[in-house]
């Protein structure tokens, strides 16, 4: 077994309500999550709930030169093995301050993309990190993310003007993609 998904299952039996799943996401979840998106438009991005990062290396692959990848991850050590493999995205523990975090003002980041167990975290948690990441966005910026239902959806609509749901079957489990639009 390949060392970010041993790593992985570990922190998911140490802390299942924080990692949310057994299994890391799937390549074919993280094109879901970067594909159909305007690259040239995104300069300022984060991601949260970072893992063992699958998603952040598709977004890395995506990114046009110059953009700036701004990752989440509570978890010490998937933080520190992130911060070693992938040395020029920016690390940090949070997804309750991003602003504070990435020392930007309000509605500056054109894109956040989420892996967040939003439906693990206890409500005020979660409409926490909604709020936080909605204030983050420029009008116009998208939050994209996954989740295993969509018991988010009424949530994210409360929010964002446009919400658009797809499925990829081709992970496990099968998770539903979340584009929201501010």
């Amino acid at each position: 077994m390949e060392g970010g998904s041993s790593l992985f299952i570990q922190k998911f039996i140490q802390s299942p309500m924080q990692i949310g799943s057994l299994f890391p996401s799937s390549v074919s979840l993280a094109k879901k999550m970067t594909d159909n998106i305007s690259w040239e438009n995104i300069s300022e991005a984060a991601e949260l709930g970072a893992g063992t990062g699958v998603i952040t290396k598709e977004i890395i692959r995506s990114m046009q030169p110059g953009t700036n990848l701004h990752v989440f991850e509570k978890d010490e050590e998937m933080r520190e093995k992130l911060q070693s493999q992938l040395p020029e995205i920016l690390v940090y523990e949070d997804a309750r301050e991003i602003l504070r975090s990435i020392n930007k003002c309000e509605g500056e980041l054109d894109a956040v993309f989420s892996g967040l167990p939003f439906t693990n975290f206890h409500k005020s948690t979660r409409l926490e990190i909604v709020e936080e990441v909605y204030r983050s966005l420029r009008p116009g910026g998208i939050l994209v993310a996954f989740q295993y239902t969509t018991q988010m959806k009424k949530t994210f609509q409360r929010y964002f003007k446009t919400v658009d749901i797809s499925f990829v079957i081709k992970n496990f489990p099968p998770a539903f993609v979340y584009i929201c639009e501010k």
